[in-house]
């Protein structure tokens, strides 16, 4: 009993070894570990390297509760510097065109004038040069007017850049300060984030782990259970030998009443040693060698049951229940065996014997029993008949409407 015990015990720890790896089978993360295309140990080592990185993160992360307001403030210096910068650069260039329009002067003089007509040997008269002379003085006065106009503007031109260039600087100092305020700081979401992501990958690393220890403890468990069931089918061998007389009786005794059916076969229990992966630890196997008549497995199990009852150990049942299918394709000189058997067996005993009998399968012994030995087995021993005509003739006394559902 012990031996059996202790491979039952073996075979239900191999058993929660192999539930417990089917489970992690269905993992969608466990997946690709199982198929090979990713290796536990270094993916642990990763999943540490991650976690140490995220921790120390998050141990020196600051959390700005107005960190998105900063951030709008810091959008909007921004947007403002961006556009005062290009109002400054618009401002140089009107003034670079006005340095460009001081430098303008007339094409070409008085003197120049009187070259041509000299060249081209004609009079040039004094009226002419009279007018020249005015024309002169004109576009002198004209062009210090110009001058003047364009040096005013030029001044209110670099009055405006440096009021803006101060502004600009003003605004550039604002975002850097924000900028810088953003830079050390984060907001309260993205920290949460962080110790979201953290949280995932320490539970992924934990569900590796696990994983990873419950591998090597199914290597080692399936080098011991090897061991421990070579160990164990030796000390059944053993045993089997120190029962043997004891197996003897039970072998002579259900050859003893196998012979009764079938006189002239080779009957008797095989006792073996299973040493397979499973809860048994013998093979019992209840062996007539006849012509494979229908009836001679019906005909193993009463002799087997009855060898159990009444020359088995380690049991407390002292009766047999027999259900009719037990009857069924067995010769009806058999059936006969069968009740003489019972009869002779059990009466003057402490143990019982109960069966079912369809009335057809009494027809059929009443013919070959005489009326003694049929009232004797059969009318003396019958405690209840059951029919089908009345609620009351059936088992329960009443109708029972069975749900198939």
């Amino acid at each position: 009993m012990f031996l059996m015990q202790k491979k039952q015990k073996i075979k239900k720890e191999k058993d929660r070894i192999e539930e417990l790896e089917k489970n992690f089978k269905k993992d969608s993360l466990l997946k690709d570990f199982f198929t090979g295309n990713k290796d536990v140990t270094l993916t642990l080592i990763d999943l540490d390297e991650q976690i140490k990185n995220l921790d120390k993160n998050l141990k020196n992360f600051k959390v700005a509760d107005d960190y998105y307001d900063v951030q709008i403030e810091a959008d909007k210096v921004e947007r403002e510097l961006f556009d005062l910068n290009n109002k400054i650069i618009m401002l140089q260039n009107n003034i670079e065109s006005i340095d460009n329009g001081l430098n303008i002067s007339p094409d070409i003089n008085k003197n120049d004038i009187k070259k041509i007509y000299d060249e081209a040997n004609v009079n040039f008269p004094e009226s002419m040069t009279k007018k020249l002379d005015e024309l002169e003085r004109f576009y002198e006065k004209l062009i210090i007017n110009r001058k003047k106009r364009l040096l005013e503007q030029r001044n209110r031109l670099d009055a405006e850049i440096m009021n803006k260039s101060e502004k600009s600087k003003q605004l550039q100092k604002e975002l850097d300060r924000l900028m810088e305020y953003l830079g050390e700081h984060q907001a309260l979401d993205v920290f949460v984030s962080l110790s979201n992501k953290s949280a995932a990958l320490k539970s992924k690393r934990e569900s590796l782990k696990k994983y990873q220890d419950l591998q090597l403890e199914y290597k080692e468990k399936e080098r011991n259970t090897g061991k421990e069931l070579i160990s164990l089918a030796e000390k059944a061998e053993k045993y089997l030998k120190q029962i043997e007389p004891e197996n003897s009786k039970l072998i002579n005794y259900f050859r003893f009443l196998a012979k009764k059916f079938y006189p002239d076969s080779v009957a008797g229990l095989k006792i073996e040693v299973n040493d397979g992966e499973n809860q048994l630890l013998f093979d019992i196997d209840a062996k007539i060698e006849s012509d494979n008549s229908d009836g001679i497995n019906n005909v193993k199990i009463f002799c087997y049951d009855l060898t159990i009852l009444f020359k088995g150990h380690n049991h407390n049942i002292d009766f047999i229940f027999h259900d009719s299918r037990l009857f069924d394709g067995i010769d009806e000189r058999q059936k006969v065996d069968m009740f003489r058997i019972v009869y002779e067996h059990f009466t003057n005993t402490d143990k019982q014997y109960i069966a079912t009998v369809n009335q057809n399968q009494i027809d059929e012994i009443k013919k070959l029993l005489t009326k003694k030995e049929f009232n004797n087995i059969i009318v003396d021993n019958t405690i209840l008949t059951l029919t089908d005509e009345l609620a009351l003739g059936k088992l329960l006394g009443i109708n029972v409407d069975i749900d198939d559902k």
